[in-house]
C-alpha cells in the first residue's frame, strides 16, 4: 500500500478513536449518537468516492409479519434515511441482504443501472442519484446486526481497493461504537431494574418484618408463580402500593370536604 493510502487509514482510525476516546467520561445514548454521527460524516469525507454514509440497524420485531424493521442511524444525508425506510417497507435492497446474514459481510454494487437484484428498490436508488454502494454488516456481541453504508453518486467508486480498505476500518470503529452504546443501554436497564428490586424489597421488609433476603425470596417465588420476571413482580408491587396511597389521600380529602361542609 502506498504512503498516501495508508495515510488515509491512518486518519480513519484516529477519527474513530478520538471519538471513542473523547466519550468514556461520557456514556450517555446521547453522547453515543454523537460518536455514530462523527464518524459517518467523517467516513463521507475520508472514503474516497463516498458521496453519503450511514448505518442501517434492526430495530427489534417489525409490523405485518416481518421478523424486524429496519432503521437508519446518523445518516450524513436525508436521502439514505428515505431509501433505508423504503429498503424497511419493501424488504428487499442491500442492506437487506447484508444484514440476512448476522456476521461481518461485505456486499457491492458497482452499477445500480444494471443491478438486477432488487427490481423496486433500485428505481428508488437511481432516483436518489446513488450510482454505487458499498456495505459492510456489523454484528457486535449482545447487538442486533446493523451495517455501515457507503454510497456513491458514480459508478464503480468503490472498485478501488484502497477505499475498501478505508471503509473497511471506519466500520470496524462503529461496531466498536455500537457495542459501547449496547454497553450503556443494558446498564440503564440494569441499574432501573435494580432500584425498582430495592423497592420492592423494602415494601416487603416493612410490612412484613422480613430480612432482606425473605423479601428478595419472596419476589422470586412470586416470580415463579406467576411465570414473571422478578423486576416485573416488583413493578406491580411498586404500582400498586403507589395506586393505594393515592386512593387514600384522595379519601382523606373527600372526607375533609364533608367535615368543613
Amino acid at each position: 500500500m502506498a504512503r498516501e493510502d495508508l495515510s488515509l487509514l491512518e486518519d480513519a482510525l484516529r477519527v474513530g478513536a478520538r471519538e471513542l476516546t473523547a466519550r468514556r467520561q461520557d456514556d450517555t445514548e446521547e453522547a453515543w449518537e454523537h460518536v455514530l454521527t462523527a464518524l459517518t460524516a467523517a467516513a463521507a469525507e475520508a472514503v474516497p468516492g463516498a458521496s453519503y454514509v450511514g448505518l442501517t440497524l434492526r430495530a427489534g420485531p417489525g409490523g405485518n409479519g416481518h421478523e424486524q424493521d429496519l432503521l437508519s442511524c446518523a445518516p450524513s444525508h436525508e436521502a439514505i434515511a428515505a431509501l433505508d425506510l423504503a429498503q424497511s417497507e419493501l424488504r428487499e435492497g442491500p442492506c437487506v441482504d447484508a444484514l440476512s446474514a448476522g456476521e461481518l459481510t461485505v456486499l457491492r454494487v458497482d452499477d445500480f443501472a444494471a443491478e438486477a437484484r432488487w427490481p423496486r428498490f433500485v428505481p428508488l436508488a437511481r432516483q436518489a442519484g446513488v450510482a454505487s454502494l458499498l456495505s459492510y454488516a456489523l454484528a457486535p456481541p449482545g447487538q442486533a446486526p446493523g451495517a455501515m453504508n457507503f454510497y456513491a453518486t458514480e459508478a464503480a467508486a468503490f472498485t478501488d481497493p484502497v477505499a475498501r480498505t478505508v471503509a473497511a476500518a471506519f466500520a470496524t470503529q462503529a461496531s466498536i461504537a455500537l457495542y459501547g452504546r449496547s454497553r450503556v443501554r443494558n446498564l440503564h436497564v440494569a441499574l432501573a431494574s435494580r432500584d425498582v428490586i430495592g423497592r420492592a424489597k423494602g415494601i416487603l421488609m416493612e410490612r412484613f418484618d422480613f430480612r432482606e433476603d425473605e423479601a428478595f425470596s419472596l419476589l422470586v417465588r412470586s416470580s415463579q408463580d406467576t411465570n414473571m420476571k422478578v423486576v416485573d413482580v416488583a413493578h406491580w408491587l411498586s404500582d400498586e402500593v403507589d395506586r393505594r396511597a393515592e386512593n387514600r389521600s384522595r379519601g382523606t380529602a373527600a372526607d375533609h370536604g364533608e367535615d368543613r361542609g
